[in-house]
């Protein structure tokens, strides 16, 4: 929440100096790269100045549930992998989860390694690595949860590449405005 008021406070400060010193024409496009569809309403488009915000906002709520939802999702494998596979998630990567949420123990885990002789793989006793799952079934809801956590990840990136394109597609809308409308 902290960031978001940064930024507002940003977006605002940049507005202000740059307005102060630009052609009508040049600010709202610059307006429009800042918060699309502020461009169009310094025009006098307000109905399209408002679906830009409106999506503008859609696109802000997708990215910030979803990123909301990743945390959750990953905070949750971490305490269910403590509690149901006694292990200390605590600065253990990525790739450690992957490994839990494919074996149902440390053993197990090591034992397949040292077979396909990818020893580079393998954990070592005693560096708090160890974990064995109580059911199956928790190692696949833990895995679950994880993959989830992934996803929601990934609708961040979706929504933060939509925030660019929509900034594009506003400048695009200001241009075009101003070529019809001069």
């Amino acid at each position: 929440m902290r960031k978001m008021r940064i930024l507002l406070l940003f977006i605002i400060v940049l507005n202000s100096l740059l307005s102060a010193q630009m052609s009508s024409s040049a600010k709202s496009k610059i307006q429009s790269l800042i918060l699309p569809g502020l461009g169009e309403l310094n025009m006098g488009h307000e109905k399209q100045a408002r679906s830009f915000f409106i999506r503008e906002a859609a696109l802000w709520l997708i990215c910030i549930s979803s990123k909301k939802a990743s945390n959750w999702y990953e905070s949750d494998y971490k305490a269910f992998a403590e509690l149901h596979a006694g292990v200390n998630m605590d600065a253990k990567d990525y790739i450690f989860a992957v490994n839990m949420g494919h074996y149902n123990s440390f053993t197990e885990y090591n034992e397949t390694k040292a077979r396909q002789r990818q020893v580079d793989n393998i954990y070592e006793e005693g560096q708090g690595n160890e974990w064995q799952w109580d059911t199956n079934h928790n190692r696949i809801r833990f895995d679950n949860m994880r993959i989830q956590s992934v996803i929601y990840n990934k609708y961040v990136s979706f929504a933060i590449g939509g925030l660019v394109l929509h900034r594009l597609i506003s400048l695009i809308d200001v241009i075009y405005l101003e070529s019809r409308f001069p």
